[in-house]
């Protein structure tokens, strides 16, 4: 299996590997605090990997999707609590709406259709869903409460909007050369940022309520597929973005001016980032199941933290500065990091 492949696999080949189900818990006095590391499949009888994770806003449920479904789990206990099918076999990403009130899964079927699921929350009734792309998709992200994109393997954006129950498909947006990984929106700015297996972040303008095309710039400095992006929140004059690259570098970008500004590197694939709530640190997982936090100012690794046992292919924050990883066996853990120095 060459290097790209290894790195990316549970984005689209999915293999599945027995791993014998465990509960563990353990606590350490050091920057580390494992408080729960659980294996879904012992609560839920399989092992799949968790490819998909996100918190709620009010920061007391963890939402995870693996080929079992979706994994309601209380946090920051990491308590399960139901586990619902969705009706197609591979999840890639949650997102919750910008009012909170809606969960949007995506997913599809690998080499044959890409799927979406809406459903209200915490209700979980489903509002709308469609068969869409020629392939599974990979990311979504919203605009607003009715409008929102998917990225897919079939290389292709597409802009939905939501009325009365209904979706309807605004545009479909063409660009990539091959899959897209990854998308992300930077609504104050009507743009959105997708990237993938052709290296590149292509930045979309939505000015005018709809994605526009061509893209209005492409930033192309990665050497390897761009496997996730991240908007930095906290009120900047610049919107700042990090991506992480099978290249083994996390790089910073305002890239509504198309400007890189910096890079860290690493010394495994990261895998998964997301941005503490203030936007001082990023947590970078990585393919050797540590979690790294990276100082974007300096672009150092201020703390390299144990995760899970495998691959962390998903990374959530908390209001309260710790992070939930996710992946391989179906494991998840609550992450302490030490509070930044001063």
């Amino acid at each position: 299996m060459n290097r790209f492949t290894s790195t990316t696999r549970f984005r689209w080949m999915f293999t599945q590997q027995p791993i014998a189900g465990r509960f563990r818990r353990s606590f350490v006095t050091a920057a580390v605090l494992m408080l729960g590391t659980i294996g879904l499949t012992q609560s839920y009888g399989a092992e799949p990997p968790i490819t998909a994770l996100t918190i709620s806003a009010d920061d007391t449920t963890l939402v995870a999707g693996s080929q079992l479904g979706v994994h309601v789990i209380s946090w920051p206990d990491l308590i399960p609590t139901f586990v619902r099918e969705v009706g197609f076999p591979q999840i890639y990403d949650l997102k919750f709406s910008p009012n909170g009130r809606q969960l949007l899964i995506v997913g599809g079927a690998t080499a044959e259709y890409g799927e979406w699921k809406l459903v209200s929350w915490p209700g979980f009734e489903v509002i709308a869903t469609r068969t869409s792309h020629r392939d599974v998709i990979h990311s979504a992200a919203w605009l607003s409460d009715d409008l929102f994109v998917t990225g897919a393997a079939d290389h292709d954006l597409i802009q939905w909007r939501l009325s009365d129950g209904e979706a309807e498909e605004m545009r479909v947006v063409h660009g990539h050369s091959r899959r897209v990984l990854c998308v992300e929106s930077i609504s104050e700015q009507n743009l959105v940022v997708s990237a993938g297996i052709d290296q590149v972040l292509r930045v979309w303008s939505g000015e005018q309520g709809i994605l526009s095309e061509p893209p209005l710039r492409n930033l192309d400095n990665h050497t390897g597929a761009v496997c996730d992006l991240a908007v930095r929140p906290g009120g900047h004059a610049i919107v700042y973005l990090a991506s992480a690259s099978v290249d083994r570098t996390v790089r910073f970008w305002q890239p509504t001016i198309g400007r890189l500004v910096r890079f860290a590197r690493l010394p495994v694939e990261p895998t998964s980032i997301a941005w503490s709530r203030d936007g001082e640190r990023l947590a970078v997982g990585g393919s050797d199941g540590k979690l790294r936090i990276i100082n974007p100012n300096t672009v150092e690794i201020e703390q390299t933290l144990d995760g899970i046992d495998g691959w962390i292919y998903e990374v959530a924050a908390a209001g309260d500065g710790s992070f939930a990883v996710a992946g391989a066996g179906g494991a998840i853990a609550r992450v302490i990091a030490a509070e930044p120095s001063k």
